[in-house]
């Protein structure tokens, strides 16, 4: 007997599919529909619903005929995906020891540049976070009422009702999958960084992703909380440093660490100078009491008598600390923040924990350039600096020359969890950027055959299009528009990216607001900047490139001059771009205007890469670089 369950619409053999009545199946997915959304189906999803039951009636009543075995395979109508707000393949088929998934469009007509990376995206949850589909072969299939042979792109095998049963068999592989215990199977989805702190400090277990765990993020915050734990036992001051790439889970290593040492004392603190991650986090937490300013600790602490009452200051982008000059123009003193920050833990009672997480690249305001260097020196400038003992991975050692060092390969993350579907997109992007686009060519194609888009486009709505199909039915996702704040020109082409629009937006309702309010990052309105967005992330970033970087046989960059001078204006800016480039999950639209002065950077991202979404959009799902046909697959043995 098919089984009844609260997260699945239907689900049982195939044998008992074939047996029920469809109007069965119909009620069930009705109630799994009102249970799940609190209303009832649409007459158009009954439609839809009765028009893929009559799909695979078809199908698996012609697969029988050449595989009785099919009878015992798992049939999964609107599995939702754990923990992802209400995200469902609309079947998923237990097809021997392998998963086919089915997503059907047949209403749609077409294959769009949308529904295959919806579908693909599935197929590629599903390996990645479900622990009874890891190492199994799983077939994302869309189904649409377009076309006359079945297709192929990327991994999407995509037919019309027809073919559902051919497409079926050649997924199938020897083996058995049992279907309650494939039910049962947990899913652990990567959590977003703001969900990942409400699950934190609400005192919920974060899930035990596996590419978490892979990365090392447990022993990194295990081997810092036992150097806490020595620190207060002899009372000694410490100073460690946690590396990473951007993505790789540096923020929340802080996190947790802030969060299991917070006791009844409240001994420890998480201080930012990412002025919109704090007010996105505290926005998220409904509290201001485990994340704060940097600056204006700083301010608070470091130019007046007071002491805080924490021992444990765990500090986001260490590297980008306000240098010696910079502090001295912003507020008229003679000394580093990292001098500033280290004055204050030599001055606490007894003992101090001082943890600096350091990114790669990412600089992009005035006085950042010092990086990692200015610690050091700060360190020797401290009259007690044999107090303190200083903990680092292997590759900063060096720069603490002189100085009371260990060195632990455990505090250097250098797997990126960001990019969940795209590990090498940091790799492309900084071919890009480095302007080897031979180069970056070569690893778009691992990063977009891994499941993770990268798109082009001069058609601002054919992005917001795509983003509309990408996303249909998963009201979780975020995405929105970003934007250098050097560029200029971009307002011409209605991108209001200028000081006076930008600082008015509220970054905790920006990334936190339900998707169809209007100050919502989905509304694809209001654009941020890369001091918007840094730290941050979103599923799908639409990227509006500006002419302050454009393509002239290479990179020419027009930085805008800030008052302060700049060691590097041009590494700033580049930089601004690395931080765009890499805030999406999912994928990355870069919109370039269709502006004269930019038609050779369009040329060069297509170079380097990028897929025109008009042309895939144009082709829908005929034959182009990334579609091959096949008439008809053999099964699989």
């Amino acid at each position: 007997m098919a089984e009844v369950r609260a997260d699945v619409g239907w689900s049982g053999s195939v044998e008992e599919f074939l047996a029920a009545r469809q109007s069965e199946v119909i009620a069930s997915l009705a109630a799994h529909h009102r249970g799940l959304l609190a209303m009832k189906p649409s007459p158009s999803q009954l439609a839809a619903w009765q028009a893929e039951h009559n799909t695979l009636t078809a199908a698996f009543t012609e697969i029988l005929t050449r595989r009785p075995e099919a009878a015992e395979w798992g049939v999964v109508f609107e599995y939702e995906l754990p923990l992802e707000g209400g995200r469902r393949p609309d079947v998923i088929v237990l097809a021997g020891g392998s998963i086919a998934l089915l997503e059907f469009k047949v209403g749609a007509g077409i294959a769009t540049p949308g529904a295959i990376d919806q579908v693909l995206g599935y197929a590629r949850d599903l390996s990645e976070y479900h622990e009874a589909s890891r190492n199994r072969t799983i077939t994302p299939i869309l189904v649409t009422s377009w076309g006359s042979r079945s297709l192929r792109r990327r991994q999407v095998r995509i037919c019309t009702p027809p073919g559902v049963a051919t497409e079926l068999l050649a997924a199938a592989r020897p083996g058995y999958i049992d279907l309650k215990e494939w039910l049962r199977s947990p899913y652990v989805p990567l959590p977003s960084l703001v969900e990942a702190a409400r699950r934190i400090f609400q005192h919920e277990p974060l899930p035990h992703v596996r590419r978490a765990e892979s990365a090392g993020i447990p022993e990194t915050v295990a081997l810092i909380g036992r150097i806490i734990d020595q620190a207060q036992a002899n009372q000694e001051r410490r100073l460690v440093f946690v590396t990473g790439v951007p993505g790789s889970g540096k923020t929340l290593v802080g996190l947790r660490v802030v969060y299991e040492q917070a006791g009844d004392e409240a001994i420890s603190t998480f201080l930012s100078g990412n002025g919109p991650l704090v007010k996105v986090l505290s926005n998220a937490l409904g509290s201001r009491v485990f994340v704060r300013d940097l600056h204006a600790f700083i301010k608070t602490y470091g130019q007046t008598e007071r002491t805080p009452r924490q021992h444990i200051l765990v500090f986001d982008e260490a590297q980008r600390a306000w240098d010696k000059g910079y502090m001295a123009y912003k507020r008229g003193i003679e000394a580093s923040e990292a001098e500033l920050l280290l004055r204050i833990g030599s001055e606490l009672s007894g003992w101090a924990v001082l943890v600096g997480l350091v990114g790669d690249g990412q600089e992009i305001y005035s006085g950042e350039e010092g990086g990692i260097e200015q610690w050091a020196e700060a360190l020797r400038s401290l009259p007690n600096r044999d107090d303190w003992a200083v903990h680092a991975p292997p590759r900063l050692t060096s720069t603490f020359d002189r100085l009371k060092v260990t060195a632990h390969p455990e505090l250097d993350l250098t797997i990126s969890l960001r990019s969940r579907r795209a590990e090498q997109l940091h790799a492309w992007v900084g071919s890009l950027l480095d302007a080897d686009l031979a180069e970056a060519a070569r690893l778009a194609a691992d990063v977009r055959q891994s499941g993770f888009s990268l798109y082009v486009t001069d058609n601002l709505e054919s992005a917001k299009a795509y983003l509309d199909d990408r996303y249909a039915g998963e009201p979780n996702r975020r995405y929105g528009l970003v934007a250098s704040s050097h560029a200029k020109t971009l307002p011409q082409h209605g991108i209001d990216n200028s000081w006076l629009t930008t600082s008015r937006v509220k970054p905790e309702q920006w990334f936190n607001a339900p998707p169809d309010a209007p100050e919502s990052c989905c509304a694809l309105v209001q654009p941020v900047t890369e001091f918007g967005c840094q730290g941050l992330e979103l599923d799908m970033a639409v990227v509006c490139w500006g002419e302050d970087l454009v393509w002239e046989d290479g990179w020419r960059y027009t930085p805008i001059r800030r008052r302060y001078p700049q060691d590097d204006p041009n590494l700033i800016l580049r930089n601004v771009y690395r931080v765009l480039l890499t805030r999406g999950r999912d994928g990355l639209i870069v919109y370039v205007p269709a502006d004269p002065v930019l038609l050779r950077t369009r040329e060069a991202l297509e170079t380097a890469g990028m897929v025109s979404l008009e042309h895939v959009d144009r082709r829908r799902a005929g034959a182009s670089d990334d579609l091959t046909s096949t008439t008809d697959p053999s099964p699989g043995k």
